[in-house]
């Protein structure tokens, strides 16, 4: 598995973690964003839209966005289990919801 990214991108981030907590292990390859390394021919073949992160699995499949490449690993490796995670976000969100809405203290 390959995975292109930035070591300042926060997506490219977000598909390491997930990786590395499912125990998968992926080769980095590096494309300096500044200096436009993600626009070079070669990448663009890969990922048109020039953007960063992009996975690359082993049978030759390519995720071009972080969220789906992040469900790869969710996937591809079922423990351990990431739903911890999601449930929390779940119940953050659901308390979100369920608070009334607040007015500003300068009313």
């Amino acid at each position: 598995m390959k995975l292109h990214g930035y070591f300042r991108s926060s997506a490219a981030y977000r598909v390491r973690i997930a990786l590395n907590l499912k125990g998968l292990f992926a080769e980095h390859l590096p494309h300096h964003l500044r200096k436009g390394e993600q626009t070079a021919p070669d990448y663009l073949v890969l990922n048109p839209q020039g953007l960063v992160p992009t996975l690359e699995d082993d049978e030759g499949g390519v995720l071009t966005q972080s969220p789906s490449a992040r469900r790869f690993g969710v996937d591809v490796a079922a423990f351990p289990r990431l739903l911890q995670a999601e449930a929390a976000a779940k119940a953050m969100q659901e308390f979100a919801d369920a608070a009334p809405d607040r007015q500003s203290d300068a009313e």
